[in-house]
């Protein structure tokens, strides 16, 4: 899954990801977990439980990997 998909089927479920602090979006992710996991009874919801997983897990590496870029050019300028 692309970023752009995840970002796409956040958005159809009612979540502004670029708008939400690390903290908002795990909020809102375990809001869609309770709402949609196949052991709440959510008829049909193995697929898109799997598919907000892996949405979340595209989303999460996207900041973390921005974090680290923003992290290593902080110390070189730091450095210089």
């Amino acid at each position: 899954m692309r970023l752009q998909e995840a970002l796409m089927l956040f958005h159809r479920l009612g979540i502004d990801v670029p708008s939400l602090t690390p903290r908002e979006f795990f909020a809102a992710y375990c809001r869609l977990a309770k709402r949609y996991h196949p052991d709440a009874g959510y008829q049909g919801s193995n697929e898109l439980m799997a598919n907000i997983n892996a949405a979340r897990a595209v989303v999460l590496a996207t900041y973390y990997r921005g974090k680290a870029h923003n992290d290593r050019a902080r110390r070189e300028r730091v450095d210089a």
